[in-house]
């Protein structure tokens, strides 16, 4: 069974990350044809579109009109000479002088949400509210249910959450269509019963496979049938709890309480309850003083990316002083070095991001790597400066391998790539990684730095 869960994980895996490959590919092939069509432009239309080209906000807007155009058949150049989209991009060239990479970030976070919401209304005019049953119908419908309920148990109970979840999906997709004529009291229950069943055996598969937002999502929905349901109350406590939300899991837990002073057995809720409160806040203090801190001096310091702050060079700076250098060579030191432009084509789910992370570990794990870091510890004199600047060269010998697996460049531009990648899980504020990958995060730390043995995590603190 393990060996079985190990291998459907895997071509999860793999699936996922054919899937962003794809993506990328698709990206890079649009850039490419929008790129060719515009080298038939007019020059004044290079001059506007060439210094931002590279924003990927402008690159999906130019793809949208690009797109637009093969479909209609028109011609891409005078849609661009377009006044509508003319004026969309002197406003986009506008704000990119006056506000560069970091302000076109933000119209793209603007535009992708109007976009959404535009989707999501779509959706929502799409949407069929639920049609009256026929006892036929009906019938056919709870023997479903009862059957997906059965087999979906069994999955669970062998261990195969994964499979469990999709069962009980599928028997969520057909119920949520019908709804029983208030008339018939007993079919409504009958329906209204195996749905709430079916919705809890969600939520609980998805706690299993840690996919909280399913999870919540799913004990809403029960609620929403049943607001009573001590079950789906607590499910909707652990899904909260999981996604970092402890106010909220505070709030759902003190609803819980109410509603368990109804129950027969509520002797054992509240008690339950009380443990649950207990490990909320033992939850809510590991969080404040989780790996946050440490991933801040770490993206500071420089060690997943290999950009070197001030620190570092005042240090290279003093290990270099011994040695007099030539005059070329302290010419060559003065020219700036010119850094590439950061280029994301890579995104990571929470849980791909998870699984990289553990490759990181694994490894940063090895006995060779965690020698040679403590050996770099000592040469530095346990000096924090000196040591992160010899570890850069250490940690890449064991990063780029793991980097070229999962698609990232094998140098110091992937590095960048791969830390923004996993950066962007802890939102603006660095504080919205759930707490689940922030564990991961600290276990990589912790071995990146030759673990606690190695004398440098109290320094680097």
């Amino acid at each position: 069974k393990a060996a079985y869960q190990a291998e459907r994980r895997l071509q999860e895996k793999k699936r996922l990350w054919l899937e962003e490959r794809k993506v990328i590919e698709e990206r890079g092939e649009h850039r490419r044809m929008i790129a060719d069509a515009l080298e038939e432009a007019p020059a004044e239309l290079k001059k506007l579109i060439a210094p931002m080209f590279h924003i990927r906000f402008v690159e999906d807007y130019l793809w949208m009109i690009f797109d637009e155009c093969a479909k209609k058949q028109k011609s891409f150049h005078d849609k661009l000479r377009d006044a509508g989209t003319m004026d969309q991009l002197l406003r986009m060239r506008e704000n990119f002088q006056t506000g560069g990479e970091e302000r076109m970030l933000e119209l793209e976070k603007e535009w992708h949400a109007q976009c959404k919401a535009m989707s999501d209304a779509e959706e929502r005019k799409k949407e069929k509210l639920p049609q009256n049953i026929d006892i036929h119908t009906l019938k056919q419908v709870l023997e479903y249910a009862q059957e997906c309920k059965r087999e979906g148990n069994f999955k669970f109970q062998e261990g195969l959450y994964e499979e469990a979840l999709h069962i009980y999906s599928q028997a969520d997709d057909v119920m949520k269509k019908w709804k029983v004529d208030k008339q018939l009291k007993n079919e409504a229950k009958w329906l209204k019963d195996y749905h709430i069943a079916c919705l809890k055996n969600k939520a609980q598969a998805a706690l299993k496979l840690e996919l909280f937002q399913t999870a919540l999502d799913a004990s809403e929905s029960a609620l929403a049938i049943d607001a009573e349901d001590h079950k789906a109350w607590y499910r909707k406590v652990q899904a909260e709890k999981g996604l970092g939300k402890f106010k909220e899991a505070e709030e759902s837990l003190a609803k819980l309480e109410d509603v368990a002073q109804w129950c027969p057995d509520r002797r054992r809720i509240l008690r339950d309850c009380e443990q649950e409160r207990t490990r909320i806040k033992n939850a809510r203090v590991k969080h404040k003083q989780s790996t946050q801190e440490m991933l801040g001096r770490a993206f500071q310091a420089g060690v997943f990316s290999l950009d070197r702050d001030r620190e570092l060079e005042e240090a290279t700076k003093k290990l270099e002083e011994p040695a007099m250098p030539r005059p070329q060579a302290l010419a060559d030191q003065r020219k700036p070095l010119e850094a590439r432009p950061l280029e994301r084509n890579i995104q990571l789910t929470a849980a791909l991001a998870g699984d990289l992370m553990d490759e990181l570990a694994t490894a940063y794990g090895q006995k060779w790597f965690q020698e040679r870091v403590r050996k770099c510890a000592r040469d530095s004199g346990y000096e924090r400066s000196v040591f992160l600047m010899r570890l850069k060269d250490v940690a890449f010998e064991v990063q780029k391998p793991v980097l070229e697996k999962w698609g990232f460049e094998g140098n110091e531009h992937g590095v960048r790539e791969m830390t923004a990648a996993i950066r962007e899980h802890a939102g603006k504020n660095g504080k919205e990684m759930p707490q689940w990958l922030k564990e991961k995060q600290d276990r990589c730390l912790e071995l990146l730095y030759g673990g606690k043995e190695g004398g440098m995590l109290d320094i680097l603190r």
